[in-house]
């Protein structure tokens, strides 16, 4: 109805303002539920991450998982080496700071047991230091059935996760048969997987519901958003009008119970658990491994990367001052393993393994013992585009690295580290 002014009648304000709140209240009530939506998570790889940070950052080798197929319960080993490079890029926080191993699976599927690098356990940060060499293990339980895809990964302070390898692991079994004991200092024995939860869940919900009445409050109280702006502007210098004596007396009981509940909670929690242990943020020192002094030095003199023929040349000046010859049996950069046939058998260890069995040729080769020779090595393969590596020709820090395996007449195997610039190729 509007009124001899053409101005809406009262009546008329308060059905417009009562169809604006409920339809307020409907979409915050999706809002939260869609919130509490489970989300899905699929597999992950290696390929989200930028070609240098894969390439200068941390090398992955010999990544072993002791079984691809388990039930919910049963245990799993995860364990190789890493080496971070010397080549790491500048603009990147370095590793030799704060760094944590960690294990990358979709969601809480597997529940981590025990973690080492070096022997060291890993229950806190550390740091690594770059060009050495570390070896990790890590045991997991199953937590969930599904198909997974399993990485080993370093959480760097300032950089994020350095993705190492991923293999597929196929868990059964039930998740609602999982059980996680452990034994309290004080003896007393827990299910971690429940432990706790139900008083979390009630001091959620309840905080959940009490911010929720202090919004509905104002919400039914108050015009919001641009009703209130214009309400403002026609009450001037009087806008606090707004705001009643009851509202002031609502916000101070709303603050009284609000501290009361925070105080009451800190002494119920001190009296039910008077003896408790901090989180611990100390770092732990890990010594890098053990290496026999080098036999084989190797020198980058150039490195091409073909851009039509997915072809990666790379000259290099090697001395050899051991005793057998020796031969580049795999070049491996980014998590992409480029294999000498001729020298090196590897079988991917499933469909998604980053393995080019048969795509290292290498020219002028093997270099004889006391000899410093120059040689090629072309790594052809089409994993270059298809794992996203080739955008390396676009970043202003167009510099590469990687590993070097050299496999001796006598079966030793040595490992080399690789860097410099990159010059790629359009033609």
């Amino acid at each position: 109805m509007i009124d001899a002014a053409g101005t809406p009648t009262a009546a008329k304000l308060r059905s417009r303002r009562e169809r604006l709140r409920r339809r307020t209240l409907r979409m915050l009530a999706l809002f939260y539920v869609l919130m509490l939506l489970p989300l899905v998570a699929d597999a992950h790889g290696e390929r989200a991450q930028m070609p240098q940070l894969r390439m200068s950052t941390v090398h992955w080798f010999d990544i072993e998982v002791s079984t691809t197929r388990l039930d919910v319960n049963d245990e799993i080993v995860v364990k190789g080496s890493f080496m971070p490079s010397r080549f790491w890029p500048e603009h990147v926080e370095s590793i030799e700071g704060t760094a944590f191993l960690n294990i990358g699976v979709p969601g809480p599927s597997f529940v981590r047991l025990d973690s080492r690098v070096n022997g060291v356990p890993m229950i806190r940060s550390t740091r690594f230091m770059r060009g050495e060499l570390y070896h990790f293990e890590m045991r997991l339980k199953a937590r969930k059935p599904g198909r997974y895809h399993v990485h080993p990964l370093i959480n760097v302070k300032g950089t994020g996760p350095i993705i190492g390898p991923g293999r597929w692991v196929e868990v059964g079994g039930n998740a609602a048969d999982f059980r996680l004991e452990a034994t309290t200092l004080l003896g007393q024995k827990i299910d971690l997987e429940h432990y706790g939860f139900a008083n979390a869940a009630w001091w959620s919900l309840f905080w959940f519901v009490f911010g929720l009445s202090w919004f509905v409050y104002w919400l039914l109280e108050c015009p919001i958003v641009i009703p209130r702006f214009k309400r403002r502007d026609e009450l001037g210098v009087d806008a606090d009008q707004m705001i009643t004596k009851a509202d002031r007396r609502f916000a101070f009981i709303y603050l009284t119970l609000t501290l009361s509940f925070i105080v009451g909670g800190y002494q119920y929690a001190q009296a039910s658990y008077p003896i408790t242990t901090p989180l611990q943020t100390g770092r732990v020192n890990v010594p890098p491994a053990e290496r026999p002094a080098p036999t084989v030095k190797v020198e980058m003199v150039e490195a091409r990367y073909r851009i039509p023929g997915r072809s990666f040349r790379i000259e290099l000046k090697v001395t050899n001052s051991g005793n057998s010859a020796v031969t580049v049996g795999e070049l491996a950069a980014g998590n992409l393993r480029f294999v000498n046939a001729a020298v090196s058998k590897v079988v991917p260890a499933d469909e998604d393994d980053l393995v080019a069995a048969d795509s290292l040729r290498v020219e002028n080769g093997p270099v004889q013992p006391s000899e410093t020779r120059n040689i090629v090595i072309y790594a052809d393969d089409a994993m270059w585009e298809t794992q996203r590596m080739t955008t390396m020709i676009k970043s202003p820090d167009a510099n590469v690295a990687a590993m070097l395996f050299f496999y001796g007449a006598d079966g030793e195997r040595h490992i080399v580290e690789i860097g410099g610039p990159m010059i790629p190729v359009f033609g």
